[in-house]
């Protein structure tokens, strides 16, 4: 997977940083998925490889304008490009009416099926969706309005034991095939073999949470558990900690400690408020909590 980072600022866009929006790219596939779609999302695609007609899925956190304004904009202009096949979209309620309302109101044709899912606001850590491939599920955070997580994860990968096969004289060929499919097989000396016998235990897949808008809280780190990356925002320092609790959202220590507990490999903060020019003491004050962090910057890009 790569992370392309095409928003990175909290409210409002400024000259350097849009409103939210991250695209999760596919290598092989090349198609991509996108979690949240603040007001410009599209513009900013326009300035990256990404291309309209391989986005796949949305994953929408909550219903605030910077991570929404996006979509009537970018799902109109995907079908005047001429793209056919079906996007999906998931998200709390109310996310159906808002698309459904904007498309009526504007008279805007959409040429392609929407697929439009409302998330259960009582069934946390459920699965969102699944493909052969990769399998996201969800989390409640704990914002001013009802917010969501995610996580992406590639399924564990099994190999076939082919030393175990080569050790019983089993023959090459298609009885190794049987077996790496899961069959059973019988050979000609009358053995029978089992294929979860020589297949090995899975191995976890890549994984990446993402948590948008969210005061602290212990759902994140439930969902972020042992990921590869975590994508959390970081609205405020703790000098604005008062801000930051009013508002739900996080400061940088938040955001480090929920990657400490739930023993992320890599973690980059987001959605910055416009309020803090340097950087540089940002990024010191969160290494002095969880040294494997950085600072999101719109156009980023990170391979997981």
């Amino acid at each position: 997977m790569k992370i392309l980072f095409l928003g990175t600022g909290s409210a409002i866009p400024t000259l350097k940083r849009n409103v939210s929006s991250v695209a999760v790219s596919f290598i092989e596939s090349g198609k991509f998925w996108l979690l949240d779609c603040g007001e410009g999302t599209q513009h900013q695609i326009r300035k990256t490889s990404l291309k309209l007609p391989k986005l796949e899925k949305i994953f929408i956190s909550h219903l605030h304008g910077d991570h929404t304004f996006g979509l009537p904009g970018l799902l109109a202009t995907r079908g005047m490009e001429g793209a056919k096949n079906k996007v999906e979209i998931y998200g709390p309620e109310g996310i159906n009416s808002f698309i459904r309302e904007a498309q009526r109101i504007t008279h805007t044709y959409i040429p392609y099926e929407l697929e439009i899912h409302t998330l259960s606001a009582h069934d946390s850590f459920s699965i969102v969706c699944e493909n052969e491939n990769y399998i996201v599920r969800q989390a409640s955070l704990k914002h001013n309005i009802k917010s969501y997580g995610y996580s992406i994860q590639r399924k564990g990968a099994v190999h076939f034991l082919v030393e175990k096969a080569h050790r019983l004289n089993v023959p090459e060929g298609p009885l190794y095939a049987a077996l790496k499919r899961g069959e059973t097989i019988k050979l000609s000396d009358g053995r029978t073999f089992h294929g979860k016998d020589f297949l090995s235990k899975p191995i976890p897949g890549k994984k990446i949470a993402y948590c948008s808008d969210t005061a602290y809280c212990e759902n994140s780190i439930i969902l972020a558990e042992s990921a590869d990356l975590l994508i959390h925002e970081a609205t405020f320092t703790e000098q604005d900690e008062k801000l930051a609790k009013k508002s739900f959202h996080s400061t940088i220590e938040n955001a480090c400690e929920v990657a400490k507990k739930a023993n992320v490999k890599q973690l980059i903060l987001t959605h910055f408020s416009s309020r803090y020019n340097s950087m540089k003491e940002l990024l010191a004050q969160a290494q002095s909590i969880f040294p494997n962090v950085l600072l999101a910057k719109d156009f980023m890009e990170y391979k997981v």
